[in-house]
């Protein structure tokens, strides 16, 4: 499920898809008031419509048919969108005053909807929620606009640092020890560069631009910089002039130059990304928790392979909040239904049950000792959920994406010519026309 969404966010949804839904808040459905009633999420009855994309069929499968097995009154009706058009077909459904109660939508897509409406405000009841703290910061930062909340994390698809153990112990290193700096990564793939045989000391998904974003944005966030400043109304491209983006553009030059990583990587678009690393060729990976535990035969995961957190430059860590979220469409006709199914999903008993779903929880109060001898590679990811983030802005698929985009030429630039001046130029100005043209 894991790589299958991450595929998904390298495909990313088109500038016309994003047209389309940013006119979605149909007449009268804009200006929803936030629910006030002390009843609202408490005992509904009825059905809810929960609209969840296909990569989280599994999950949405399981939670769904447990509250309809301990609901006698209300009972949640689920249908799965494809990740080719769930954001058009949302868009189309609000606009016709027809959308389902409760959605569980790509959190990079959030920002799209809440400006202009289209989500009803849940503000007062997530500020109440008493683990509202231990929520994904990554997930509700997309889910908030003008300081009101329109939505609420739903699962977890997180980035770490992926280890071979083996490799590590016949290069001389320290499985206990994995990289938490630029440099460790560096001296630590140059080591097991050196075992030879077709080991190389790092891999890269080097063609595929989402899963670049995914991976090498969470060093800089790590480093407290990120490639854009301002909220969604004001927003302004943080490149020229950023260290940390240089640092960890540095790092994958050094990576490339070097010969630490196989050639083929540069073509690597994707659908065969982390193979390498399974195979027990690569040193170092980073990627998704849930990629290499679908991948890998259940005897290698903890005896050969181990994850840690996606290290900044000079320590620290950070996690791409990717997932979803869910939201409430203003038009809903079973919000308090919507609203009690997410409360519910949200408890402990059914959060502890998405490592075996190959999804990641959503609150870090889950990070116990009992959790982690339970789920070690979840907890990696758990851990650095504290410290996620995920770029708030209204083209980040543009952005990011996209072969042509900024955030790829810049990549390319920088890492395969060398040329960092360039490569900073040409982020700067791509991404600066990009927040321009989506200004709202």
């Amino acid at each position: 499920m894991k790589l299958s969404n991450r595929r998904a966010l390298v495909a990313g949804a088109t500038v016309a898809l994003l047209a389309a839904s940013a006119g979605c808040a149909s007449s009268g459905s804009s200006s929803a008031a936030a629910p006030t009633a002390s009843t609202f999420g408490v005992n509904a009855t009825g059905t809810v419509q929960f609209w969840a994309r296909t990569v989280s069929k599994t999950l949405a499968q399981k939670l769904v048919s447990e509250f309809n097995a301990t609901h006698k009154n209300l009972r949640v009706n689920l249908t799965l969108t494809s990740i080719n058009d769930d954001v058009t077909t949302l868009a189309t459904s609000i606009r016709a005053g027809n959308p389902p109660d409760v959605v569980g939508l790509n959190d990079i897509d959030m920002p799209t909807f809440t400006r202009n409406g289209s989500f009803m405000d849940l503000t007062d009841q997530i500020n109440k929620l008493p683990y509202k703290s231990a929520l994904s910061p990554g997930h509700l930062g997309l889910a908030t606009y003008q300081n009101k909340l329109y939505g609420v994390p739903y699962w977890g698809d997180l980035s770490v640092l992926w280890y071979n153990k083996t490799l590590f112990a016949q290069a001389g290193l320290n499985p206990a020890n994995p990289p938490t700096t630029y440099a460790q990564i560096l001296s630590d793939a140059q080591a097991i560069n050196k075992l030879g045989h077709g080991i190389n000391g790092f891999t890269f998904a080097g063609d595929c631009q989402g899963c670049l974003g995914f991976t090498v944005q969470p060093g800089i966030w790590a480093d407290g910089s990120h490639l854009t400043n301002g909220d969604i109304t004001s927003q302004t491209a943080n490149i020229t002039g950023n260290s940390a983006l240089v640092s960890a553009l540095t790092l994958y030059r050094q990576v490339w130059t070097q010969h630490l990583a196989p050639d083929n990587d540069r073509t690597d678009n994707g659908p065969t990304w982390g193979q390498d690393f399974v195979a027990g060729k690569i040193g170092i990976m980073p990627g998704g928790y849930g990629q290499v535990v679908t991948l890998a035969k259940p005897s290698q995961l903890g005896s050969e392979f181990m994850d840690t957190p996606l290290p900044g430059a000079n320590g620290g860590y950070s996690t791409f909040d990717g997932g979803d979220d869910f939201a409430i469409p203003t038009a809903a006709k079973n919000a308090s239904g919507a609203w009690e199914f997410i409360q519910w999903v949200m408890q402990t008993q059914q959060q502890n049950q998405y490592p075996d779903l190959g999804a990641t929880p959503i609150r870090t109060d889950l990070l116990t000792a009992s959790f982690t001898a339970a789920h070690p590679y979840d907890a990696v990811a758990l851990k650095a959920l504290a410290q996620g983030y995920a770029p708030v802005t209204l083209v980040y698929d543009q952005m990011f994406n996209q072969a042509g985009g900024p955030w790829f030429q810049m990549f390319t630039t920088a890492v395969y010519d060398g040329n960092m001046n360039a490569a900073l130029q040409q982020g700067q100005s791509g991404l600066t026309r990009l927040i321009q043209q989506a200004a709202p």
